[in-house]
């Protein structure tokens, strides 16, 4: 089947370990781990790089299609693996299985195959599960001796991997929207008042504005790391008026990296953490930060999430613009890696634990 290098997906990697999912029951185990969550009625297709197709690359889910609709659903999946797979493998997680008939969704199956074969994108394996929980049935599409009982996928090495990284699989893709709720809307006005008051009053000049929010983020992303941050409003504001300078926000890029490393995960923890508490339409820049982390590490689900928070709040910001659009081509996560390392003005923050500097 395939092997993966995981949770990291990029060569900016804290640390690798190389998983082979070579069985089918264990590519389906690992399957939340991969997108984030445990699908449920859905089509998840696993895209394979490499010249022999033996690595894992860009990973797409949707919802089972209904009746009719499985040319179109598989006509829209095809462009995010296209760029850089060179065969998927097909999994259906959910619907009915027909008594005697073989697995259900056999038209979403049919579809893939001639939609993706047509573009010159084979389809290597295809496999359905009614849930993925230890135990669960599993079978093949085009071989009725191909199945067996998926293992406990709490206990796979993918998922031993992924938590020691700090990683969080959530049990559904509700659970994992949720996560990015924002807080009470009463505090969320009263930042938002704030923020209008400091725009009237504040008359720094860039320079000086920069220096600012450089200390800021710094500040709260020791804290971050430490595990003892909980924002008041002041510092919300601080930060959101740090993060809406291009210099600031562009320099927090480089927190990303390397994938899956301690720093990395606090940071993607603060970007989060602002999301929720930062009123529109600054809960763009957190939000766009938060995607950026999630995409180079190889969890597009998140991505696509944060993004779609980041257009909400503001619909003209470019970055989220720009990374939709990288998310819906499929452009690979090393590709994105680059712009975490296009700022000029060294690095926003060093996370050694013992770090408590507040300096620019």
């Amino acid at each position: 089947m395939a092997s993966t290098t995981g949770p990291n997906s990029t060569d900016d990697t804290a640390d690798t370990t190389t998983i082979d999912l070579r069985d089918p029951g264990d590519l389906l185990a690992a399957t939340p781990h991969l997108l984030g969550f445990e699908p449920s009625d859905s089509v998840v297709l696993v895209g394979h790089r490499g010249e022999a197709g033996t690595h894992i690359g860009n990973i797409v889910r949707a919802d089972l299609p209904t009746p009719g609709n499985e040319i179109t659903l598989a006509t829209r999946l095809v462009e995010p693996l296209l760029r850089t797979s060179v065969a998927v493998t097909v999994i259906v997680v959910g619907g009915r299985c027909p008594d005697g008939t073989g697995p259900p969704a056999d038209a979403v199956v049919t579809a893939v195959k001639d939609v993706f074969g047509k573009a010159g994108l084979p389809v290597q394996h295809a496999l359905w599960v009614p849930t993925i929980r230890a135990g669960a049935p599993w079978r093949c599409y085009d071989d009725v001796c191909c199945a067996g009982y998926l293992p406990d996928p709490r206990s796979t090495v993918l998922a031993a991997v992924t938590t020691r990284a700090g990683l969080v699989t959530h049990s559904s893709r509700a659970a994992m929207q949720r996560q990015l709720d924002p807080v009470a809307q009463d505090v969320l006005d009263r930042r938002a008042a704030m923020l209008n008051r400091r725009a009237v009053v504040d008359a720094l000049d860039e320079p000086e504005a920069i220096r600012r929010g450089r200390v800021a983020v710094r500040r709260a992303l020791s804290r971050a790391w430490k595990g003892t941050l909980a924002p008041s409003d002041t510092e919300v504001v601080e930060l959101a008026l740090g993060l809406t300078l291009p210099d600031v926000r562009d320099a927090c890029l480089a927190t990303a990296l390397p994938v899956g490393s301690a720093h990395a995960v606090a940071a993607e923890r603060l970007w989060l953490l602002l999301t929720r508490h930062t009123p529109a339409p600054e809960r763009a820049e957190p939000a766009t930060l938060l995607a950026y982390s999630a995409y180079v590490r190889g969890e597009g689900a998140l991505a696509g999430m944060a993004l779609s928070v980041a257009r909400a709040a503001d619909p003209g910001h470019v970055l989220s613009q720009l990374l939709s659009q990288a998310l819906d081509h499929g452009l690979p996560p090393e590709t994105l890696a680059g712009l975490a390392r296009s700022s000029d003005n060294g690095p926003i923050w060093k996370a050694p634990p013992d770090d408590d500097s507040d300096g620019p």
